[in-house]
């Protein structure tokens, strides 16, 4: 399908109207929806406000507050007349601006938009709960991946700051199942797949697998979806638990592994304790060199606040000292997430025993450039905030 673009103007304002072989975007002035080419919304605009939904059907509320500092709000909603009212008000903007515009075009999404029913989506929700383990998170850079899941779980899930496996039990997919799995997931995307050139291995640690078997995931996958449609794969991984061998790690590159990401969180030895995390957090570098020897980059997570104001000065120094000992360059991403401690998770625990004090914005903040302003490479990583409240795919 060639790209059609077609602009014209309304009063002083212009629609734009962009029908490519990924999706359908709309815009009028600052209004923006977009559109999978099975007609699901993706983004949306409602009430002067940005709004993002996943396949899951969750839906969260974007809106910057600030730049400087990084300021955001974030709502996820969960109210269903306010979800029918976001997903019925952009059904309608789009069916006007095609109206207004005569866009007329046979794809299929054009019927989708017209037709507006929102009944679909619903059974779309259901049918997504069947196929998906709940997506507890994902890297920024991968929301709009394509998700399979060959692990469920954690194999530590031990960590006192993180709830997000809690609710299931560590486990392998066998490669039959797997198979019917991504079968499930393809046919569930259909015509959609086009927008999501990036697949992503959840769910906590896809390298805790052997080599082989992480082979034979990604070879099954590629029976499904072509090679040259996939612009990667990518997946979390811990330092503590896996170990793979470079030769291990440049056939994994060659079957297309763009990206690992790895939770250092901190490189304190005192602060990882607290969040029972197992360290040292040397060996963390070791993989690094690994994998950047293979010619797969990585991406490192930093836990903001982690330790709070008592362990304040160790954990930017000592994170610094990690990150500078990384062969880190241009191609790789340390994320900086602020530690939000949950309602009965065991770090709140952890914390009262010891009278931990909990940093303000403003001092997160302060963290944040301490440990940016400590970062020396030649080819400066790429830096950014990594909201977890953010996630949804």
């Amino acid at each position: 399908m060639e790209t059609v673009k077609t602009i014209h103007k309304i009063g002083d304002e212009e629609v734009t109207i962009l029908l490519s072989t990924c999706c359908l975007r709309l815009t009028y002035g600052e209004e923006v929806y977009v559109f999978d080419l099975e007609g699901r919304p993706v983004f949306m605009y409602f009430d002067r406000q940005l709004y993002e939904r996943g396949l899951s059907g969750e839906i969260v509320a974007k809106k910057w507050l600030s730049v400087t500092p990084p300021r955001r709000h974030l709502e996820r909603i969960r109210d269903r007349d306010v979800k029918d009212r976001i997903l019925r008000h952009s059904f309608e903007r789009a069916r006007w601006m095609l109206e207004e515009t005569g866009f007329d075009h046979p794809d299929p999404v054009i019927n989708h938009i017209y037709r507006g029913d929102i009944q679909r989506l619903r059974k779309e929700e259901e049918l997504f709960r069947r196929i998906y383990r709940p997506i507890s998170i994902l890297p920024p850079d991968q929301y709009l991946s394509l998700v399979f899941q060959p692990l469920e779980g954690c194999p530590y899930n031990k960590c006192s700051f993180c709830t997000f496996y809690r609710d299931r039990e560590f486990r392998f997919k066998g490669l039959e199942e797997f198979r019917r799995h991504v079968e499930e997931v393809v046919d569930f995307l259909g015509r959609g797949i086009s927008m999501r050139h990036r697949i992503f291995l959840a769910d906590a640690n896809t390298l805790f697998a052997e080599t082989r078997l992480l082979r034979s995931y990604i070879e099954t996958i590629l029976d499904y979806i072509p090679r040259q449609e996939v612009e990667g794969f990518y997946s979390f991984s811990d330092y503590f638990t896996v170990y793979k061998t470079v030769g291990e790690l440049r056939m994994l590159r060659e079957l297309g592994y763009r990206r690992v990401y790895i939770g250092l969180e901190t490189g304190d030895p005192q602060v990882l304790r607290i969040l029972s995390k197992p360290g040292p957090p040397e060996r963390s570098v070791k993989l690094v060199e690994r994998l950047k020897e293979a010619g797969i980059s990585v991406g490192v997570i930093i836990l903001i606040g982690a330790g709070g104001r008592e362990y304040y000065r160790q954990h930017v120094k000592n994170t610094v000292k990690i990150l500078n000992s990384m062969p880190l360059d241009r191609r790789d991403i340390v994320y900086f997430s602020k530690l939000k401690v949950r309602e009965g998770s065991e770090y709140q625990r952890i914390a009262e025993e010891r009278g931990l004090t909990s940093l303000t914005e403003e001092e997160m903040d302060r963290q944040i450039e301490e440990i940016k302003n400590g970062i020396r490479h030649g080819e400066p990583p790429i830096q950014a905030i990594y909201d977890i409240d953010e996630t949804i795919y």
